[in-house]
């Protein structure tokens, strides 16, 4: 699954750079892409794929009691989570990181 992100991602930053647009260089702007609720920047490849402003996921706009028109589109907003894995033969518990949308 984890591959699938890759590729959207990767489209994405083609797409940008065939409209002329080189997404790690910004211009000057006034504000960054936040979290609508909690009013934090987003990071990392995140930076490169949103345009400034407030964006929420659908959960948050239904429990602040809002509606998203049908059909409505979103953006690719990435994000890690981790996993905690089970060696068979040791027993060992170890976390890894997956790569999640």
């Amino acid at each position: 699954m984890s591959v699938k992100i890759y590729e959207m991602v990767t489209e994405r930053i083609i797409k940008q750079l065939e409209k002329g647009v080189v997404p790690w260089r910004r211009p000057w702007r006034v504000g960054a892409a936040v979290n609508w609720k909690t009013q934090k920047p987003y990071r990392g490849i995140n930076t490169l794929l949103l345009e400034p402003g407030e964006y929420a996921s659908f959960k948050q706009v239904t429990e602040a009691g809002g509606k998203v028109k049908k059909g409505e589109k979103g953006q690719i907003v990435v994000f890690w989570t981790w996993l905690e894995k089970e060696d068979e033969e040791s027993g060992e518990r170890s976390k890894i990181p997956y790569l999640r949308y």
